[in-house]
């Protein structure tokens, strides 16, 4: 009998320079075909309570944060949206990870008054979720119309001098600047001018995939989440977005009491440490 036991590899917080808060888990207007979340009630309402991201954001030290990003399955959504945003911007710039559906014109007027209203020099920025340049074959991945909103919400942001970044899954593994040279035609053809700065691949995760990873890592070359973020939710402090409904993420209840460390054995892991580039933060 093998008595050989077998140690998941550590990673440390260096120091915190992304917040990612989950307005809701499960709460969304679409369901995309390689989303992480396993949906179980179309209409749950587990939105994070107002008080509950007010309570955290005074126990964290936010001398080294550069963005708090604003996530879940639709962030948008959450009854208390705005308020979380101005409350927020008191802390740091601000990342909406978004689909867009609820962006248009009038939205997008909003927003820019709630940023010209934060005396702080914070800024909102939009990462807009779209995975292909073709309408079709964006809407089979993501849900008929998605196209046409996202493209709606990236004019309507332009219009009001926003400068939003496609997040945008790599589904049909493409070669990566071929994709984003057919998004910048794509946005060429909105009037809506891009660097490369304005296009953020994500590789297609699957969480059935098991990937070998090593016992042992070097931190200080690591550019994965769980090394400069942790993620705030209703039930407490992970180490990834990814892992905010896995124990094995779970680092604290709030951020009076939670663990600096991360012990990397999901097939998530083994995926982000294969790609080894930040998939929900800007390099910073």
């Amino acid at each position: 009998m093998n008595n050989t036991i077998i140690k998941a590899p550590c990673v440390s917080l260096s120091k915190m320079e992304s917040l990612f808060i989950e307005m809701t888990a499960q709460n969304c207007n679409l369901r995309c075909r390689h989303c992480y979340i396993d949906f179980k009630d179309k209409k749950i309402k587990d939105f994070i309570p107002l008080e509950k991201v007010k309570q955290n954001l005074n126990l964290i030290d936010c001398k080294n944060l550069q963005y708090i990003h604003l996530t879940g399955a639709e962030p948008m959504l959450h009854p208390d949206f705005n308020h979380i945003l101005r409350l927020c911007l008191k802390y740091s710039s601000i990342i909406i990870h978004t689909n867009a559906l609820n962006i248009n014109d009038k939205k997008a007027r909003f927003l820019r008054k709630v940023e010209e209203e934060n005396n702080l020099n914070h800024e909102i920025i939009f990462m807009i979720s779209i995975d292909h340049y073709i309408e079709k074959e964006n809407d089979l991945i993501r849900g008929r119309g998605s196209f046409r909103k996202a493209v709606h919400a990236i004019q309507s942001l332009s219009k009001y001098e926003f400068n939003p970044i496609l997040s945008i899954v790599n589904h049909f593994n493409m070669n990566e600047t071929e994709l984003k040279n057919h998004f910048k035609e794509l946005c060429d053809s909105l009037n809506f001018e891009t660097t490369d700065l304005n296009f953020k691949i994500i590789p297609l995760l699957d969480k059935n995939i098991s990937m070998e990873i090593p016992e042992y890592i070097n931190s200080d070359i690591l550019n994965i989440e769980c090394v400069n973020s942790r993620t705030l939710t209703i039930n407490g402090v992970f180490s990834c977005p990814l892992l905010s409904s896995d124990n094995r993420g779970k680092c604290g209840s709030d951020f009076s009491d939670f663990s600096k460390k991360s012990y990397l054995e999901t097939s998530y892991c083994g995926q982000c440490l294969s790609h080894n580039n930040y998939l929900f933060s800007l390099k910073i």
